[in-house]
């Protein structure tokens, strides 16, 4: 199926932002400074959904409330995207309350981080246009994001994304302990394919259900939060036992948050080597980017769209424009 493109952006134009899955009622003053922060970052303004401040215990309203808020700025002709306030654990909660058949119609740009892989993805899989993971209006509120605005700016106003390049400037926001030191090759070769992935733990939850995107001839990418290394071992291991790995073409390791914290058993290990034990005996090329994941400066990934990669040369290529 051709991916569906969304309209670009341009400077002036509304932004939509809403909260589907945490709730971010203790964190108002941060999200107030964020978004004058986007604000201005890129020249484009903002309206906040209904209940964005919403709080149910963990989550930023029911999942009535939440789904309703989406479909709001879905159907508002004058908001041309919808960028998601933050991460969370709930999300999965819209999928089955989604008109999918509005967001075809009206098709927009829609971004967010963790968790939001699972409405990415399902969007995309039941409706066709390109997502994007690796933006959430929370990141703005305290540091610069030169890496991420400029990949906003190519991917999202001017259409034209092309070769991705490392971030010569990378960093971990908070300073954890971590073993990366730059993008590298974990298993030599060229691939081409449709993006597919996120979030380990989030998009393995749509394995197997009607929200899944096919894994068939697919670069697939993931990076893990807080998981040690035995846990995303694990979580390979339960995907490789589904045989989701024997029809795709690559795959991207993403930058995993606290992997390589010493306190736990076995961290020492490298990522390399942990995804090599599970996938290695497969024939397609594997390699880090660490420019995708927790709290660091993401490129914008396009869910649905064609990418190549070269883990021989570490080379990473958005094959396509991602917006109309």
């Amino acid at each position: 199926m051709k991916p569906i493109k969304p309209q670009r952006l341009h400077k002036g134009d509304i932004v939509g932002i809403c909260s589907p899955s945490g709730t971010i009622d203790h964190k108002r003053e941060l999200f107030e400074r964020a978004k004058s922060n986007f604000e201005q970052a890129t020249g484009l303004r903002t309206l906040v959904a209904s209940n964005a401040y919403a709080k149910h215990y963990y989550s930023a309203g029911t999942p009535e409330e939440r789904v309703a808020d989406f479909h709001e700025l879905i159907r508002n002709p004058d908001v041309k995207a919808i960028v998601f306030s933050a991460g969370g654990d709930t999300a999965l909660d819209l999928l089955p309350l989604l008109d999918y058949e509005l967001i075809k119609k009206n098709p927009k740009i829609i971004t967010g981080i963790s968790d939001a892989t699972t409405l990415l993805s399902a969007i995309t899989a039941k409706t066709g246009p390109i997502t994007f993971l690796g933006l959430e209006i929370l990141d703005f509120a305290d540091r610069d994001m030169p890496y991420t605005l400029e990949s906003i700016r190519r991917m999202l106003f001017d259409g034209t994304p092309g070769e991705i390049h490392a971030n010569p400037n990378w960093k971990e926001f908070d300073g954890i302990t971590h073993a990366y030191t730059g993008w590298q090759s974990i298993k030599p070769g060229v691939a081409e394919g449709v993006l597919v992935g996120g979030n380990i733990q989030s998009f393995m939850q749509l394995v197997g259900t009607e929200y899944e995107l096919s894994s068939a001839g697919a670069i697939v990418f993931f990076e893990a939060y807080k998981l040690p290394k035995k846990q995303i071992h694990k979580s390979l291991m339960q995907l490789k036992l589904r045989g989701y790995f024997d029809i795709v073409a690559g795959m991207v390791v993403g930058y995993n948050l606290e992997s390589d914290n010493p306190e736990v058993v076995g961290n020492e290990q490298p990522i390399a080597e942990t995804v090599l034990e599970v996938v290695g005996e497969y024939n397609f090329p594997i390699m880090q980017i660490g420019e995708i994941g927790h709290h660091v400066e993401n490129f914008l990934q396009p869910i649905g769209a064609k990418v190549r990669m070269d883990a021989t040369n570490l080379i990473f290529e958005i094959a396509e424009s991602v917006v109309e």
